[in-house]
C-alpha cells in the first residue's frame, strides 16, 4: 500500500503543541462558514484530519497563528475536492477560481452572496495579510493568483481526456500543490518577512521548488490508490502510460524523485551564508527561518500524510471530502 512506502527525510519531526485544541475551533469554524453544512459532511470532514497538517507543517505556530494556518489548510483540501467533483460543476468552479483572483486583487469587490469556498478564503486572506508589508503581499498575491489559476488547467485536461505526460504532470503540480503561499504564510505567522531581493534569488526559488517537488512526489504515492479509483491523473500512473514502466518501477521512480529533491533542499539550505555573503547586506537570520519553514513542509507533509486518514479512508469514510456543492452561489 503506498503509505506504506518509506522516504528518507533527513529532518527533524516537529508537531504544534496546541494541535488537539486548534483541530477542534477549526471544526467549528468550518461549520461557521460553511464549508461543512450538514451532520454527514462535519462527521466526514472531521475524520479526514486534513487541517491537522497544519499542526506538521507550522510546528511552532500557536495561538490565533495556528487557528489561521489550521483555517487554510482546512479550506486549500475543501476547495482542492471541489475539482474532483463528477457532478458538472465545472463552470461554477471556474467561476469561483476567478471570484478569487478578484478578491485578492480588489479586497472589497467580495460579493454579499458569496459562495462558502470564497467567504471562507476571504476571512482567511483578511487575517493572513494582516501586518505584511507591501512588498510581501503583492508577491504573495502573485503566488495565490498562479494557484487558482493552475485548476482550470486541470478541469480542460479532464474534458479533453488528458493524461498529461510526468514532464507536464509535474509543471502542473507545482502550481497547484499550494507550497509557495503556505510558505508566505510562515513568514506571516513566524512574525519576519524574507529581504526581497534575496526572495528573488535563484537560489531562493531553487528551494521553494525542491521543497515542492519533495511534496509532489511523496503526496504522489500517498494518494495514488485514491486518484487511482477516482481516475484523477497522478505521476505514478502517467509514467506507466508515458514511459511503459512496470507499476513497481513507476511507484520507485517517483519515490526517487521525492529523496532526490529533499537532498537538492538539505544542499541549497546549506549554502545560504554564501547567499548572504553574495547580496553583501549582512546577516538575514530571515533567511535562516524561511529555511526552517521549507524544512518543517517537507518533514510536516510526510509525518502527516504517512497516516493521512485522507489515503486510508474506503468505505463509509470516503477520502473525498465534497459531499456538498461548495462552489455554487448561495441566492440572493
Amino acid at each position: 500500500m503506498p503509505q506504506d512506502i518509506e522516504f528518507t527525510v533527513p529532518i527533524e519531526s516537529r508537531v504544534s503543541p496546541e494541535l488537539d485544541r486548534a483541530r477542534q475551533r477549526h471544526l467549528a469554524w468550518a461549520r461557521s462558514c460553511g464549508l461543512v453544512r450538514s451532520d454527514e459532511a462535519l462527521r466526514r470532514y472531521a475524520f479526514s484530519r486534513v487541517a491537522d497538517s497544519a499542526a506538521h507543517g507550522f510546528p511552532d505556530a500557536v495561538g490565533e497563528d495556528l487557528d489561521l494556518c489550521f483555517d487554510l489548510l482546512g479550506w486549500f483540501f475543501l476547495f482542492d475536492d471541489q475539482f474532483d467533483a463528477r457532478d458538472g460543476r465545472t463552470d461554477d468552479a471556474i467561476a469561483v477560481c476567478q471570484d478569487l483572483v478578484d478578491l485578492l486583487r480588489w479586497p472589497k469587490s467580495a460579493a454579499t452572496n458569496a459562495p462558502p469556498v470564497v467567504a471562507a478564503f476571504a476571512d482567511c486572506w483578511r487575517r493572513m495579510s494582516r501586518g505584511g508589508s507591501e512588498q510581501w503581499r503583492r508577491r504573495t498575491v502573485h503566488d495565490w493568483v498562479d494557484y487558482l489559476a493552475g485548476w482550470p488547467t486541470k478541469l480542460a485536461d479532464r474534458a479533453h481526456g488528458v493524461l498529461p505526460d510526468p514532464a507536464a504532470h509535474l509543471r502542473a503540480r507545482r502550481r497547484t500543490i499550494g507550497v509557495r503561499p503556505l510558505l508566505a504564510l510562515a513568514e506571516r505567522v513566524g512574525h519576519y518577512e524574507v529581504p526581497l531581493l534575496a526572495w528573488h534569488s535563484t537560489h531562493l526559488e531553487g528551494m521553494r521548488i525542491a521543497a515542492c517537488d519533495a511534496i509532489i512526489a511523496m503526496n504522489e504515492i500517498h494518494s495514488l490508490e485514491k486518484d487511482r479509483a477516482g481516475g484523477y491523473p497522478n505521476l505514478v500512473l502517467s509514467l506507466v502510460r508515458h514511459c511503459g514502466l512496470p507499476p513497481a518501477e513507476a511507484l520507485e521512480r517517483v519515490r526517487e524523485t521525492a529523496h532526490r529533491s529533499v537532498g537538492s533542499f538539505l544542499e541549497l539550505r546549506a549554502g545560504l551564508p554564501q547567499l548572504e555573503q553574495a547580496l553583501g547586506a549582512g546577516p538575514m537570520p530571515e533567511l535562516a527561518r524561511y529555511a526552517d519553514a521549507h524544512a518543517a513542509w517537507i518533514r510536516g507533509y510526510h509525518d502527516w500524510g504517512q497516516a493521512a486518514p485522507r489515503y486510508t479512508a474506503t468505505g463509509d469514510h470516503p477520502g473525498d471530502l465534497g459531499l456538498e456543492n461548495l462552489v455554487a452561489r448561495r441566492p440572493n
